[in-house]
């Protein structure tokens, strides 16, 4: 190391000032090793590893987002599927079913092109998959007042199917790949103030 003041050279990296003309000595205060990461990084050495991190952060965030938007458009389809064919059968029938049995096999079942069944529940053409829980062996039309209470089913959906995916309801604005929704004799409806709920109104 120099003295700027005077050029005198110094060995000893402790002394702060020059024994020569007594100037203040100033030390690098920047690593060289740092020096040498700046210009590594600067001719592109990192380009390749700095990549790769960027990647590894944004990715899983992207892939989450992506499976939100699709569970959602899965979501939207089914429920306006299983709506459609209550409403179908209606304008064939001339009439909506009184007991579960009916609607869940005439009404939803008898309107859908492709489907296979499944222990409580039908696999549809698109692989999601959607099973009932019998409330009541009654089926009534839609009252003013949507609950589990006056539904004769709870319906849930499985945009990848029960064994497969997260298996996990939506939480806030995270969506999952299961949605719960209530059936009544002539359409299905969402649970009110619920997630599924907010993300019909959405679509609305």
């Amino acid at each position: 190391m120099k003295c700027v003041n005077c050029g005198t050279e110094i060995e000893d990296k402790k002394i702060n000032i020059c024994p020569n003309c007594g100037a203040k000595i100033k030390h690098d205060t920047f690593p060289v090793w740092a020096i040498v990461l700046i210009v590594l990084a600067g001719t592109g050495f990192f380009g390749l590893p700095i990549i790769g991190i960027v990647a590894a952060m944004t990715i899983p965030t992207l892939v989450a987002s992506t499976e939100q938007a699709r569970n959602k458009a899965i979501f939207k389809k089914t429920y306006s599927t299983f709506n459609q064919a209550i409403l179908m059968d209606n304008a064939i029938s001339g009439k909506y079913y009184t007991t579960f049995d009916d609607v869940w096999n005439k009404a939803i079942k008898g309107q859908l092109s492709r489907y296979q069944d499944i222990e409580n529940g039908i696999v549809l053409a698109d692989l999601t998959e959607v099973k009932y829980e019998k409330i009541s062996g009654t089926c009534q039309r839609k009252p003013e007042k949507i609950s589990e209470k006056t539904a004769c089913a709870i319906l849930t959906v499985d945009a990848d199917g029960f064994n497969k995916g997260a298996n996990k309801f939506s939480v806030g604005s995270r969506v999952g790949d299961r949605f719960n929704i209530l059936l009544y004799s002539d359409g299905v409806e969402t649970i009110p103030n619920t997630p599924e709920d907010r993300l019909i109104k959405k679509f609305e």
